[in-house]
Formats: C-alpha cells, sequence, structure tokens
C-alpha cells in the first residue's frame, strides 16, 4: 500500500515525478500513446486511461492521490475511488488546464470535481482566481509556484565528449574554450524553436543543446538548424539532469503569458543561471540568476553574450536563489500536508 501516488496522463511529468517525491510517494504516467490525440481516437484512449488509473488505484490503495490536470478527465476515476473507500485527493493544474479553449468548454467538471478535491494547486495568482471563477471555493485552492526539482542521480550524457564539451562538464567543471547553453524543448507551439536556432547562428562559438523527443519535432529541423545546435532527443533523467548542471545556461522560452517554465526550476536546484522569456510570471518567481529576453533571436543573443562575460556572477546568484526557494517550499509543505492529514516522512 502507498501512501501517497501521484497520477498523470501523460508520457511524462518532471514537476509529478519531484513533488511525489517530495512527498514520499510514487509517480505513475499512465498514458495509451499508441491511440494519438485525434478526434476519432481519443475517447477510446480516456476510456483506456480510466480503467488503467482504476485498476491501479484498486491495487494501490493509497490513502492519498495526485492528479495532474489536464485532462481533467483523469480525475474523475480518482474522485471515484476516493469517494469509495474515503481517501483524498488534491489536483495539481498546470496552466494549459484553465487557459486552453478545449479545457475552458468543459469548466463545469472541472469544477465540479475540484470542489469535491481536498487541495487544488495552481502554479500562480492569475490561474487561482480564474479557477475561483469556475465554482472552486478559495479555500480549497492552494498556490504552489516552486517545487524544488530532485535528482537522485546524474550522470554525462553519451554525446559530451562531442562537439567539444568535455565529459568532466558533468561534475561541473566546464571547459571554456566552449561556451555551453542547453535549450529545454518539447516542440510545443508556444516555443519559439526559430528564433533560438537564428541566434545561435549569430554564435558560432557557443554550443547549443535542444532537448526533447524528435518524433515530436518538425521533419525539416535538421535543415533548419546551425552547425552548433545538437538535438538531444530524449535523455533518461541522470543524464538529462547531468547536461543541465555542466551548462553554462539553460534557456527555457515561452510566447505564452502565465505559464510557468519547470525547466527553469531544474536549472535553479542544478545551480546553473537561466534565460528565460520576460513575463511578469517569471520574473517574480526567477528574481536572481535569470536574464530574460523578450524571444527575438537578438534578445537571445544578448542575453548569451551578457551570460558569458557575466557567468561567475549569475552563478552565485541562481545558487543563492535556491536557498531562499527550499525555504519557501518548506512552509508551502507544511500547509499541504496539514490539508491532506500527511505526517511528515
Amino acid at each position: 500500500m502507498q501512501n501517497v501516488i501521484f497520477i498523470s496522463w501523460a508520457e511524462n511529468c518532471s514537476r509529478s515525478d519531484h513533488l511525489a517525491r517530495l512527498l514520499g510517494g510514487k509517480s505513475y504516467m499512465i498514458y495509451a500513446g499508441w491511440l494519438g490525440s485525434r478526434p476519432a481516437t481519443i475517447w477510446l484512449k480516456y476510456i483506456i486511461q480510466i480503467w488503467q488509473t482504476l485498476r491501479l488505484l484498486w491495487r494501490e490503495r493509497p490513502r492519498v492521490v495526485f492528479v495532474m490536470v489536464p485532462p481533467i478527465f483523469a480525475a474523475l476515476p480518482v474522485y471515484l475511488y476516493c469517494k469509495i473507500t474515503g481517501n483524498r485527493f488534491a489536483t495539481d493544474n498546470h496552466t494549459a488546464a484553465l487557459t486552453m479553449k478545449r479545457w475552458q468548454r468543459l469548466k463545469f467538471l472541472h469544477g465540479w470535481l475540484e470542489k469535491r478535491a481536498a487541495c487544488n494547486i495552481v502554479t500562480n495568482d492569475r490561474l487561482q482566481r480564474l479557477q475561483q471563477t469556475w465554482g472552486v471555493p478559495p479555500k480549497k485552492t492552494l498556490l504552489i509556484g516552486d517545487l524544488p526539482a530532485q535528482f537522485s542521480e546524474i550522470a554525462a550524457p553519451p554525446f559530451f565528449n562531442q562537439t567539444g564539451f568535455s565529459e568532466a562538464g558533468g561534475n561541473g567543471n566546464h571547459n571554456h574554450e566552449f561556451f555551453t547553453v542547453t535549450a529545454i524543448c518539447s516542440f510545443s507551439p508556444d516555443e519559439p524553436l526559430d528564433n533560438i536556432f537564428q541566434a545561435a547562428a549569430q554564435l558560432p562559438d557557443v554550443n547549443f543543446y535542444c532537448t526533447g523527443k524528435l518524433k515530436d519535432a518538425p521533419p525539416e529541423i535538421f535543415q533548419r538548424k546551425p552547425k552548433n545546435v545538437t538535438l538531444t532527443d530524449f535523455l533518461a533523467v541522470p543524464q538529462y539532469a547531468g547536461l543541465l548542471k555542466a551548462s553554462h545556461g539553460v534557456m527555457v522560452l515561452t510566447t505564452r503569458d502565465h505559464t510557468m517554465q519547470r525547466g527553469a526550476y531544474e536549472a535553479m536546484a542544478l545551480g546553473t543561471p537561466i534565460i528565460t522569456s520576460d513575463w511578469p510570471l517569471l520574473r517574480q518567481t526567477f528574481a536572481q540568476g535569470t536574464l530574460f529576453v523578450d524571444n527575438s533571436p537578438q534578445s537571445i543573443v544578448d542575453a548569451v553574450q551578457q551570460l558569458r562575460t557575466n557567468w561567475p556572477q549569475f552563478k552565485a546568484a541562481i545558487q543563492a536563489q535556491r536557498t531562499q526557494r527550499h525555504l519557501a517550499w518548506t512552509e508551502k509543505e507544511k500547509t499541504l500536508r496539514r490539508i491532506l492529514s500527511l505526517e511528515f516522512c
């Protein structure tokens, strides 16, 4: 029997994994990916995932269940399990759950389910207010923007000895002959990938690594990328952490306002300076050790050059912010455990 489990209807979600780990629980990904997300098959995909979720819950019998939203349908089997057993559930609402039109059409279901949750987590004030307009009582919402990332293992990716990036970088000892920036990508529409490529082309003496599954990338990406950009494809967590730790900077960009950047949290946890988009939420969250850009190629170039010139100062600043964020999380954790009647492990 698991005391706490976290369910995500996704191929992977580092936020779910980290929150489960911080609370002493286990994270499960439930995803019938072979059915895709086409209108003709999505209903069958959700039915299969509902069945898989119920089967998992009855096998593990957790006292507390966290569920990632979207999709809001993932909360249905969790609610049913908790209704029958008398246990508690909490939702972790990503930005898309409240801002994308396809999920806004289901706000009646969203509000109905989340009124019955013990706690509903959001990442910023705007989402908290929006959630309340959907019928979720203020006392049932909890703002947790900061979530410390934890990596139990850090390893060097296999390509570190290629393109001049030394294997020693995995221990934080950088080869300064090549300044290295890692762009965290998922090839989503809100990521200005072309602008990153244009900026990289203007910085031929900088190594850029772009993460993300190549199966999700546009087919022409290999023709579009400059020579100093390496597409890593999907990396195992230890190798992903090793890449971020060894980089001089981590770049996480979005054209969508009110979007929290999990990759920036991961960079901060590993003590690596950040380059991110100039949105109010991100400025408020990552106040130190961070450079902000307007997503244009020139602003990206300027940020990389500034980071390169002042790297020791940015490195010290991000490490100081990491300490502050851990203290802030400690208070949030106490509140969350009290709401869900969870003992400290």
